[in-house]
């Protein structure tokens, strides 16, 4: 039986485009047997990582499949090369819908550019998935669209939006430079600065996540918890209902919410939600993915 083998990585932004010290992340993991396998990039959501929860099992599930699979930290989502855990706040405090967009498209042309063949993976003229959850489900829409060479995307429990505040909440948060986010059970307050609002506004058109799913050259799978209060269930509706690819699906779980029952860390198999979103999910790829 062949070991499922795992390996990081680091990408640096290339110079003139601001982000000089900022890099994305990630470990890759495959069936190291020589044979070519499609590539899957897996995005986290918002207050999550690459080491996560789901993402690492999720890795390895997919990895177990046959697929070479990337799961990413995006660069500005505080945690520092290396680390586990979420301590840098202040670049936390950066993070934008953008920014993460940027740091998809750095990715898929790094492995276009021949990146993984450094670590003896090929992936050449195989299909390319991007799976992301929450938010990373609606970034990997968005990216999906700006391009032509991904196959299908993965959207679990995704927004349909970006802008989430209140018109007041947005005159509080540009007269004080800042945001605070309150109660959350893990960071307490969180504060975020001015240039996630101003991303919202400026690139209000290109992260419109509704109309880019009407751009998708591909079809798409979503996933949605009926007890979700974090993105409500009438938001993967929304999104379901603008896609025109007649195999694209949408899976919904009774009884489940945003995170599908998943706490961190995670103990493999633990979660009946999360099983049947990763069985269900590749039932559907093996439809799409040829």
């Amino acid at each position: 039986m062949e070991l499922l083998t795992k390996q990081e990585f680091v990408l640096s932004h290339p110079a003139g485009v601001g982000r000089d010290d900022e890099v994305v992340s990630g470990d890759i993991r495959h069936i190291d047997d020589g044979r070519p396998k499609p590539l899957m990039i897996i995005a986290h959501g918002y207050k999550t990582f690459k080491d996560w929860g789901l993402f690492p099992h999720t890795g390895e599930y997919f990895a177990g499949k046959g697929y070479v699979t990337v799961v990413i930290n995006f660069a500005r989502n505080g945690v520092r090369t290396g680390e586990k855990q979420i301590t840098d706040w202040e670049i936390f405090s950066r993070l934008t819908a953008t920014s993460e967009i940027e740091d998809l498209h750095l990715v898929l042309n790094a492995v276009c550019e021949g990146a993984l063949e450094y670590y003896g993976i090929d992936t050449e003229g195989t299909s390319r998935v991007l799976l992301g959850h929450s938010g990373g489900g609606s970034v990997a829409i968005i990216t999906a669209a700006e391009r032509n060479d991904v196959d299908a995307v993965i959207a679990w429990s995704p927004p349909s939006t970006f802008d989430r505040v209140k018109p007041e909440e947005k005159i509080y948060w540009r007269q004080n430079g800042e945001l605070e986010l309150h109660g959350d059970p893990e960071y307490g307050t969180i504060r975020i600065g001015i240039e996630p609002l101003n991303d919202i506004e400026i690139n209000a058109v290109r992260l419109n996540v509704i109309e880019a799913v009407k751009r998708l050259r591909c079809p798409i799978f979503i996933a949605q918890g009926d007890d979700d209060q974090t993105v409500l269930p009438r938001e993967a509706y929304k999104l379901n209902a603008a896609t025109a690819d007649e195999k694209s699906k949408l899976l919904e779980l009774h009884g489940s919410g945003h995170l599908y029952g998943v706490t961190h860390p995670y103990e493999p198999a633990s979660s009946v939600h999360l099983n049947r979103v990763l069985d269900e999910t590749n039932d559907w790829l093996e439809t799409v993915i040829k």
